[in-house]
């Protein structure tokens, strides 16, 4: 084995022992660790499958958590909560918690002086990495590094307004002078079972889109897209 192929071994060794250590975690797998830092651009053994499944595991903890949290919350609170959680912007958080954008095996095409093109990259691998470690050691496991890399995000939640996403637009809006939202419905699927479109206008600009087999239910996916938009502006 020539030097070169010894560093490249040791580094690898070294990235799993931090982020493990980081995640409270150690892998009975490490190939599995492995695949998940890797971008398909590295290899062709690469995170998405893991990606796909880690972010169903992070979607059910972050709904049981919900769940259990707000008994009488009703379903779109939850859906909004749990969307607002499973997010870009969350999972870049807790990549950045995990000091996860120095651990990443990418193409010399995704590279840059500062380390990775796209910051995606990191939000993928992060649910690959609860993917592997479902893989690895099973629901527990995953459950505790959710709820634990989660624990800002799933404590801020806590204090959210579970108002309608309507009535928080309306209330944004009137705030910053800018009147009242409207919407504007189109219905675009067939008599038996119909899908309905809202776009969302503020002073006459589009803001939201949203969908729903319901005119109410467009209407708020709309009006949520519009107020996240509007309070990460």
């Amino acid at each position: 084995m020539s030097s070169s192929t010894d560093d490249t071994v040791r580094n690898r060794e070294d990235i799993r022992n931090k982020l493990q250590q980081q995640l409270g975690y150690h892998f009975s797998d490490p190939g599995l660790l492995d695949r998940a830092l890797t971008h398909r651009s590295a290899s062709t053994t690469h995170m998405e499958r893991l990606e796909f499944l880690g972010d169903a595991v992070l979607g059910l903890v972050v709904a049981e958590y919900l769940h259990s949290r707000f008994p009488d919350a009703d379903e779109g609170s939850m859906s909004r909560m749990r969307a607002s959680l499973v997010r870009r912007e969350g999972l870049l958080n807790v990549a950045s918690s995990w000091a996860l954008f120095s651990c990443l095996y990418v193409g010399e095409g995704e590279r840059t002086a500062g380390g990775i093109k796209s910051a995606s990259i990191a939000a993928n691998a992060v649910e690959a990495i609860i993917g592997a470690i479902f893989t690895d050691g099973g629901w527990k496991e995953a459950r505790r590094v959710v709820h634990e890399g989660w624990q800002p995000l799933l404590a801020k939640v806590e204090m959210s307004d579970l108002r309608d996403a309507k009535s928080r637009l309306q209330e944004l809006t009137q705030e910053r002078g800018w009147g009242l939202p409207s919407y504007e419905i189109t219905d675009h699927g067939p008599a038996h079972t119909p899908r309905f479109q809202a776009r969302c206008q503020i002073n006459a600009k589009q803001a939201g889109v949203g969908e729903g087999n319901r005119k109410k239910t467009a209407e708020m996916n709309a009006a949520e897209q519009a107020w996240t938009s509007l309070q990460d502006a």
